[in-house]
């Protein structure tokens, strides 16, 4: 659950969208929007999950007009995962899953604690579509399904040797670092100075600068006298970048240089820069014992999604879903 601090404008907000979505609910409004396996699942439930749905998509409460098409497409991903939810919800309690009171007050209490007072809380669950009771129920079953679904990542065997060496194998251009650079420039910004040409006249007071790094002055201090962008407080040091992360001709004269070697004269958007190569570091592969451990917890993670990806298709192709709600927005005449 996102917490908003402007709670007032996130329910005026609230207002703006139950009015644009009650537009195409069952006349029954607030009435059920599916039936999963006989039980029904109510209206209510489903604005909870859509409007937390649309909040986690950064879409504005109240949006109209051009968002049109995305919020019937959220609408649509929020009744799946409304679906998805009840199934876990019935598949726990067929498991014999229980949440106690002890559980379901803990997790509240927590959801609970940033908050400066109940009202301000309870404020807060109104914009979600809930009062303090019926999202205590929400919790419970979500803490239910949780268990359910941790139960079956516990199916999920542990990953082998041979898995992970196959892995890494298999992945090796991924698990090799690029090569990356460390320099200092010293940059003088594009600006008019009253010359016939400022740019050769701008070029020419770098040079200057640049003959004397080449001389032996210290690069970090002329950075600091004379280069005009944020870098000089460090002595013009940009730190370590990788190819792609500067634009071109920097890009271009930096990996261009060994260690200690002065560049000449660059020209980008910026101004007209020269560049010290402090450090390099060439592409090399991580050895597989430095990667073992986060190896082993991605691979583990991935077969446990697969786990729960499979148990989500099981669920739905045992059992009888119905949509009660209309899904499209009625088509003007």
């Amino acid at each position: 659950m996102r917490l908003r601090q402007h709670v007032a404008a996130a329910i005026l907000a609230l207002l703006s969208l139950v009015s644009l979505s009650s537009a195409w609910a069952l006349p029954s409004y607030p009435g059920n929007v599916a039936r999963v396996n006989d039980i029904d699942v109510s209206y209510q439930r489903f604005m909870g999950i859509y409007n937390e749905h649309v909040r986690d998509n950064g879409i504005a409460i109240g949006a109209r007009g051009d968002q049109l098409e995305l919020l019937t497409r959220l609408r649509k991903e929020a009744l799946e995962l409304l679906i998805n939810q009840e199934l876990l919800i019935q598949a726990s309690s067929s498991a014999g899953i229980i949440v106690s009171d002890e559980e379901a007050q803990a997790e509240y209490d927590n959801i609970r604690k940033p908050f400066n007072s109940d009202t301000e809380f309870a404020i807060r669950l109104e914009t979600e579509g809930h009062t303090v009771e019926s999202y205590r129920v929400h919790l419970r079953r979500m803490l239910m399904a949780k268990k359910y679904l941790d139960s079956v990542r516990l199916k999920v065997r542990d990953v082998t040797d041979e898995e992970l060496e196959q892995y890494y194998n298999d992945n090796l251009h991924r698990l090799t670092l690029p090569a990356k650079v460390r320099v200092r420039h010293v940059l003088l910004s594009w600006k008019p100075l009253g010359k016939s040409n400022d740019r050769a006249a701008l070029r020419e007071q770098l040079e200057d600068i640049r003959n004397k790094a080449l001389a032996g002055e210290d690069f970090a201090e002329l950075a600091k006298r004379y280069s005009e962008d944020s870098t000089r407080i460090n002595g013009g040091d940009v730190g370590f970048f990788r190819r792609g992360e500067m634009v071109p001709a920097f890009e271009k004269a930096a990996f261009s240089l060994q260690p200690g070697e002065i560049s000449e004269v660059v020209e980008t958007p910026f101004g007209v820069h020269f560049l010290k190569l402090e450090e390099r570091e060439d592409a090399h592969l991580l050895p597989l014992d430095d990667v073992r451990q986060d190896l082993f917890e991605h691979i583990s993670n991935e077969k446990m999604n697969k786990e729960v990806e499979a148990e989500y298709q099981r669920l739905r192709e045992q059992a009888e879903i119905k949509i009660l709600m209309q899904m499209e927005r009625p088509k003007q005449k």
